[in-house]
């Protein structure tokens, strides 16, 4: 939902869109039809305001329309066909604008599951590449040390086949809620795919990221849903300042130094700088 700064702004260019095009409807008469144009600032408020704010926007889109028409000199043959114009043009607002804000909800929607793990919620790979690419970036420039971490559920698959699918996918949905509330919302969590995970600690060091995947690493292993089945944590980190090369090296990096804390003897982490 926007603000609250956002929709005075939108209602105060919703109402003044509607009075101009009603004063060009009133100006050009009635034979140009500029009615069209009622369904431009329609379909702004539509995009940032609720309901009940939408309808009232089309209320008072068809009395301006009304007013623009009679004061023009629209002449009916009775004087209820204004009233039935009135509430067909109503119905017209009504029906556009709704039929816009159902759009525009489910193109956000869908825009947003497009980056999303639909399973955990978290971020999926791709998204996870993209949006790691400016926080880089944004570290370089402001000379800050960035640590990005790889972390793989040790004995998922065992747990997996043991316990069934939605075992295991009850166990995902939870290693991404330890992660969303002992992450900073600055942070970036993603599912790589299956068991694998990856973080991005902007401004962090060596030192804070052990202490923040420790802190992980441990409420997993204490998690009475996960010490059930034994699975733990085996958790890599890079931390680098003023990286200039690329992303996926990093990435490669991290996950490399996972694969030899697994190697090592799992549930533990290690966190290098380069």
């Amino acid at each position: 939902m926007p603000n609250n700064l956002s929709k005075i702004t939108v209602s105060f260019l919703g109402i003044l869109s509607l009075l101009l095009i009603g004063y060009i409807d009133y100006i050009t008469g009635i034979e140009i039809r500029v009615f069209p144009l009622y369904f431009i600032p329609l379909m702004l408020v539509a995009s940032h305001l609720n309901k009940i704010e939408s309808l009232l926007f089309c209320l008072l889109s068809s009395f301006i329309w009304f007013a623009a028409m009679y004061f023009a000199g629209r002449v009916y043959s009775q004087p209820y066909v204004w009233v039935v114009n009135f509430f067909t043009q109503l119905s017209a607002f009504v029906i556009v604008t709704f039929m816009y804000a159902s759009l525009t909800a489910s193109l956000a929607k869908e825009k947003l599951n497009s980056c999303m793990d639909a399973l955990t919620g978290l971020l999926n790979s791709r998204s996870f590449y993209e949006r790691s690419a400016a926080k880089l970036n944004l570290c370089n420039r402001n000379i800050l040390p960035i640590t990005l971490a790889y972390i793989d559920l040790d004995y998922f698959k065992q747990a997996n086949d043991t316990f069934g699918h939605l075992y295991g996918d009850k166990l995902l949905t939870l290693v991404a809620d330890i992660f969303r509330k002992n992450l900073r919302s600055c942070d970036l969590i993603a599912r790589m795919g299956g068991d694998e995970f990856a973080i991005l600690l902007p401004a962090t060091d060596a030192t804070g990221a052990n202490q923040a995947l420790e802190k992980i690493r441990r409420l997993i292993e204490e998690s009475p849903d996960f010490a059930c089945c034994t699975v733990t944590a085996s958790i890599g980190g890079i931390t680098a300042t003023n990286f200039q090369s690329d992303f996926e090296k990093l990435l490669k990096t991290a996950d490399d130094l996972m694969y030899s804390v697994k190697k090592k003897g799992k549930n533990h982490v290690v966190v290098e700088v380069i």
